[in-house]
């Protein structure tokens, strides 16, 4: 029992610690500084190269800068990865004074375009801070949409990406994006870029409430911190986040298409944990 407190004051420790350590230049842009594992680089094309379907990769050290990239310019299916640029639209909302996290939405039957999901019905009201831990900790899509309808509609939750400089990230029927990209919206969250510092801790904060446990976390050392956002649709398989080992922090991406479920969720948790072992170590 005391080694289990110990080791949980320890890990606690470790979070605060890497919490408010600050980036290194080499961290701060968009694009990361050529890796130096060219055996990490080498072990995950390789094991890419086994797999069916097209995978995309990128992690990059928030230690030193340095990243690993597979596919990380091919355009994917972002899924509820999108749902980022929602939250980023709300917290901006919420520092203006124009929402605040104690306001109610109504979720409406058009807010169900997105299917079905068993958490809300037509006409429930919920308050913006349930419907953004709903829409990001539960990938509830009936939030989702009423939280894009409170921040100006779905132009207003697009132009965000180029905002932000994630050029490759557009809506047409749906939302498509690349890990690059994508990597990019958690380095500058990781350095609390987003919005403000305050805000950019909020969002981490509900980013490690995600329910989803079975890629990127899922063959990870108990206690390593992930705060993370899952995306799926047929055949696509999305998970991105901001990982903190015991020995390392960074960020990493991994996006698949044209798969199968069965072999692309394993494949990347597994994925996950050859870059932690490089990284988080």
């Amino acid at each position: 029992m005391i080694s289990m407190l110990v080791r949980s004051a320890l890990q606690l420790l470790l979070w605060f610690v890497l919490a408010i350590a600050p980036l290194t230049a080499t961290a701060v842009g968009r694009n990361a500084v050529p890796s130096n594992n060219a055996e990490l680089q080498a072990e995950l094309e390789e094991y890419i190269s086994g797999l069916n379907g097209m995978y995309g990769v990128a992690a990059v050290s928030l230690d030193d800068g340095s990243g690993v990239f597979v596919n990380d310019e091919t355009l994917f299916p972002t899924a509820s990865m999108y749902k980022l640029l929602v939250m980023y639209r709300v917290f901006q909302a919420i520092e203006a004074g124009s929402l605040s996290p104690e306001d109610y939405l109504t979720i409406t039957s058009d807010d169900f375009a997105g299917g079905e999901d068993g958490i809300f019905v037509p006409d429930d009201t919920v308050t913006v801070g349930r419907a953004l831990e709903a829409m990001i900790a539960e990938s509830n899509n009936a939030s989702a949409y009423a939280l894009t309808r409170a921040v100006g509609g779905w132009g207003m939750v697009a132009s965000a990406a180029e905002e932000l400089g994630m050029y490759s990230t557009y809506m047409e029927e749906d939302f498509v994006s690349t890990p690059n990209d994508l990597a990019h919206f958690f380095r500058l969250l990781a350095e609390r870029s987003l919005v403000s510092p305050s805000a950019s801790e909020q969002m981490i904060d509900l980013l490690l409430e995600q329910k989803s446990y079975d890629r990127l976390p899922a063959l990870l050392p108990e206690g390593v911190q992930v705060a993370h956002k899952t995306g799926e649709l047929p055949g696509v398989r999305n998970d991105g986040g901001i990982v903190r080992g015991f020995g390392g922090r960074y960020v990493v991406v991994v996006m698949s298409q044209q798969g199968d479920p069965d072999e692309q969720v394993p494949a990347e948790a597994e994925i996950s944990r050859m870059v932690y072992d490089y990284y988080g170590e």
